[in-house]
């Protein structure tokens, strides 16, 4: 086959497929719509307090899946990415004992009805 001949079909079927009329995303059938999927069990955010300042840290099922992968490995990318700017800023510039730290992970996992970390990672509890 020529060219010149495969270049003519190959610009046929792009007309063809020009004239094919655009469907609209919003009304396509899709197996799971994310757009228009709504969370059926929203959860108050966890808060404490430090020195007279409250904090906020979000759920993390709120965080980009990609994020929340990271996260639970790295607890300071975490917080950064859970907590607002303000708070980030505040906290990190905040000094707190190791066992105070402790207490509010794990007061934050309990709020959150999260898993057992040894259990996130596969180890025996």
């Amino acid at each position: 086959m020529s060219t010149t001949t495969r270049a003519a079909r190959g610009s046929k079927a792009a007309s063809r497929a020009a004239e094919k009329p655009s469907t609209n995303p919003a009304t396509e059938d899709v197996s799971l719509d994310l757009d228009s999927l709504e969370r059926e069990d929203p959860q108050d955010p966890f808060t404490f307090r430090l020195k007279g300042h409250t904090y906020t840290i979000a759920d993390p099922k709120e965080l980009d899946w990609q994020k929340q992968l990271r996260a639970f490995g790295d607890p300071v990318y975490f917080l950064r990415h859970a907590m607002s700017a303000e708070d980030v800023e505040k906290f990190f510039n905040t000094e707190l004992p190791g066992w105070k730290m402790e207490a509010v992970m794990k007061a934050y996992w309990k709020h959150f009805g999260l898993p057992d970390l040894g259990e996130l990672a596969g180890s025996p509890t």
